[in-house]
């Protein structure tokens, strides 16, 4: 048995390491829904399972830290599941209808994300319009641009004579058994990470989040870094949109509902507040888990997927609570 002093000091250390520690909140979350999750299906724990989250988790890390570069700064971007679901289509129709080799297919569609990202980013910072309403217009625009160059059908190998299947499917199978999607995910996450935590250009984003005027004044070049997260955001949702097409076999321009919120989500719950400012993209990936976690609990519990939704609202509210009431959208 403990004593009372023993307790104590575990209840301390908990404490400090959520409140001090960077990755204090989002590993003490995660290790919170993880065990809520195994209490309640006795599946979750399975190998399979297992598997199939980190699966779940893949675009959803790749778009959560694309965006979390958005809001370090302390805008937002709500245009990603569109992105990504217009470069699934694009990409579909790239390689089944024109027969492009890969590699030209994959070009075109990232220099389609990197593009969008700069035409949002300029619209923002010379034009002056707030992140949110440019990329709600971007995610209406684009699903429409999807919807128009599919025709309103997913474009699937069945949809073309002859049949021929994708030649990026490689990207959601398996190599000695392990699935390619969480390696590259991760390895993309891990790399943003070292990228923004390391570099002059990382200090940068997070003095503009933290103070923009003041990150200015000491000759911060805001613009040219407001720009460059949406270029950033953009281009991942793109790659993201591709991860998609090649689990699904297919390119579907209403693809990736409600991802947006969710990346959103796994951004606050990997502890960057809508302010900006401070946060680590590790935190993010962290946060992405989770909400996979809880889509996954969902289906082991034969509950309808539709309330994937509410539950991803109220854990993005409650993940809210830890937010400064300075934290504004900008």
């Amino acid at each position: 048995m403990l004593g009372g002093s023993k307790l104590n000091k575990i209840k301390n250390k908990i404490m400090n390491f959520y409140t001090e520690n960077q990755y204090g909140k989002p590993v003490l979350f995660l290790l919170l829904v993880v065990i809520i999750c195994s209490f309640l299906s006795e599946h979750f724990f399975t190998l399979g399972n297992l598997e199939a989250v980190l699966i779940t988790a893949a675009p959803l890390i790749i778009l959560g830290v694309g965006v979390s570069l958005v809001v370090l700064t302390g805008m937002i971007d709500l245009g990603i599941e569109a992105v990504a679901a217009s470069s699934g289509v694009i990409m579909a129709i790239l390689d089944l209808s024109f027969r492009l080799p890969t590699a030209l297919s994959f070009t075109i569609v990232i220099l389609y994300g990197i593009l969008v990202g700069a035409l949002v980013g300029l619209l923002v910072v010379k034009f002056r319009i707030p992140s949110f309403i440019v990329t709600l217009g971007t995610y209406w625009g684009l699903r429409g641009v999807g919807m128009l160059i599919s025709g309103g059908v997913p474009i699937t190998p069945s949809s073309f004579t002859p049949y021929n299947p994708i030649s990026y499917s490689w990207l959601a199978g398996y190599v000695y058994d392990i699935p390619v999607m969480p390696i590259i995910a991760i390895a993309i996450a891990i790399f943003v990470h070292f990228y923004v935590s390391q570099s002059q250009r990382g200090r940068h984003l997070y003095a503009i989040g933290g103070h923009e005027i003041a990150a200015g004044i000491r000759g911060i070049n805001v613009e040219k870094n407001k720009i460059f997260v949406f270029i950033v955001s953009g281009t991942l949702a793109a790659f993201a949109g591709i991860l998609l097409s090649a689990w699904l076999s297919e390119g579907y321009a209403w693809a990736a509902k409600g991802y947006s919120l969710e990346a959103i989500a796994a951004v606050v719950l990997g502890g960057i507040p809508f302010a900006g400012g401070h946060g680590t993209v590790i935190g993010v990936m962290i946060g992405a888990i989770i909400i996979a976690i809880i889509s996954d609990i969902i289906t082991l519990m034969g509950v309808s997927p539709l309330y994937n939704y509410i539950v991803v609202a109220i854990v993005l509210v409650l993940a809210g609570l830890q937010i400064n009431k300075r934290d504004v959208v900008k």
